[in-house]
């Protein structure tokens, strides 16, 4: 009995020290990512284990430095989280105390409440002491960074500058323009061209995006076109029905709408063969000849 008390310490004991604890660099980071964060640049970083860039995001850490630096491992995520204020932030993975990762905040828990002002402050310190992101960055450390993700904030490593660009929005509150609700105004709409058709005759020249139009709150339809995607295949001489799935990406938000349309390629026409034309030819000469006849009669 008193062996089996040992051997159950020892495993509690072992336990104790390989579980994540807030601040802990010598910890492996959980699932293989780790998180880079500069407070002078706000900028994020997330690399995978061999070293290489997974994702690249815009922040805001705390005014004056006021953000932790360090290396910790993350502990906790919430869908909402209260923050300092009074007000409310999605998508919030702990840090370490009172740091978090969290979307820039809103007055209510709704959607419709994001601080507009303070959104347009990413990419620059602004928080008082939390890293706040767009929604969809916030989001993605959520989904992807697990329990004990290590997280190494300071300014000694140089960040590489995301690909999409700092999003500035009028008004005073809303929706964050990143959000990936499929509720979001923002998301770019596609739609079939009114006087478009799906019916395609055999052999016709084909240019799929002439058939739709695309529209967004935030960025040109011409942006927009050079963003859609096109997926399946027209062989405008093969009779049949054939899906096309056009997708497209506002490049501003990284949002997306999809649209599926199911063209027709009609039969191949029948060519006239030489007794078709003989027995044409034959019809037109006796049709003469009778109206000819008809003339000399009157």
């Amino acid at each position: 009995m008193k062996n089996r008390r040992f051997i159950l310490a020892a495993v509690l004991m072992l336990l104790v020290f390989l579980l994540p604890t807030g601040k802990g660099g010598q910890v492996k980071a959980a699932g293989g990512y780790t998180i880079y964060v500069n407070r002078r640049t706000n900028i994020v970083n997330v690399v995978n284990q061999k070293g290489r860039l997974v994702k690249a995001m815009y922040c805001s850490t705390g005014r004056n430095y006021a953000t932790l630096s360090g290396s910790y491992n993350t502990t906790a995520k919430y869908r909402w989280q209260t923050l300092y204020g009074g007000v409310y932030g999605q998508y919030a993975t702990r840090i370490h105390g009172h740091y978090l990762f969290h979307s820039v905040y809103y007055y209510r828990t709704s959607k419709t409440s994001l601080s507009y002002k303070e959104y347009n402050k990413l990419g620059q310190q602004a928080s008082a002491g939390c890293i706040r992101l767009a929604v969809t960055d916030a989001k993605w450390i959520y989904d992807h960074c697990r329990v004990g993700t290590r997280v190494v904030i300071g300014e000694s490593r140089k960040l590489k500058t995301p690909g999409r660009k700092l999003l500035k929005v009028s008004g005073t509150t809303g929706w964050d323009p990143t959000d990936p609700d499929p509720a979001n105004p923002f998301r770019p709409t596609i739609s079939f061209k009114k006087k478009a058709s799906k019916k395609l005759a055999y052999g016709a020249s084909f240019d799929p995006l002439k058939n739709i139009t695309v529209s967004s709150k935030i960025t040109s339809q011409k942006d927009l076109l050079k963003n859609v995607k096109v997926s399946g295949k027209v062989k405008v001489k093969k009779p049949g029905k054939y899906k096309l799935t056009y997708t497209v990406t506002d490049p501003k938000t990284l949002l997306t709408r999809s649209l599926t349309v199911t063209y027709t390629v009609g039969k191949k026409p029948k060519k006239k063969t030489k007794s078709t034309e003989k027995t044409t030819e034959t019809e037109k000469t006796t049709e003469t000849q009778k109206t000819t006849n008809t003339t000399q009669e009157d």
